[in-house]
């Protein structure tokens, strides 16, 4: 009769591969990063020089645009869940960096924040609601030299 000699050497082989397999298997997962999709901080939407938080999503119901070669003009209204302190600050400083100048601003029962471009003036009013903060961009033409110029009196 022959006998089965027992080898000591294959159980401990096949613990040591239950050991290492998983944790090979995590180390790929680990080294392969996801495709997650950043969603950007802010968006140009009809009008290429003025940036909008990407909290805001535009309602393009009530909204309007009228564009030719030369420029746009229009209405564009956004709504979203943000303080409207900080949305005013955004515009203060990002619309700055787009070439616009800040002529005016009111806060507290809603912020209207007055800019000009070259022949272009744009009203931004900021409106808290109950549950959501309502943003009117209003970019609309200036007739050429319906404003002072510099060093000039007024009338």
């Amino acid at each position: 009769m022959n006998v089965i000699k027992y080898d000591k050497s294959l159980p401990i082989a096949l613990f040591l591969l239950i050991l290492i397999l998983p944790a090979s298997l995590m180390a790929q997962k680990e080294e392969a990063p996801s495709p997650v999709e950043k969603k950007p901080r802010a968006t140009y939407y009809d009008f290429e020089d003025i940036l909008v938080p990407s909290e805001l999503s535009l309602d393009k119901k009530n909204s309007f645009v009228y564009g030719t070669d030369r420029s746009k003009v229009g209405l564009l209204i956004l709504e979203g869940r943000v303080e409207p302190s900080s949305l005013a600050s955004f515009f203060q400083s990002n619309m700055q960096k787009d070439g616009w100048r800040l002529l005016s601003s009111f806060k507290y029962r809603e912020y209207l924040l007055n800019f000009l471009k070259e022949d272009r003036a744009c009203v931004i009013t900021i409106t808290e609601k109950a549950f959501t903060t309502t943003v009117e961009i209003r970019v609309g033409p200036i007739e050429q030299g319906s404003l002072p110029i510099k060093g000039m009196p007024s009338r």
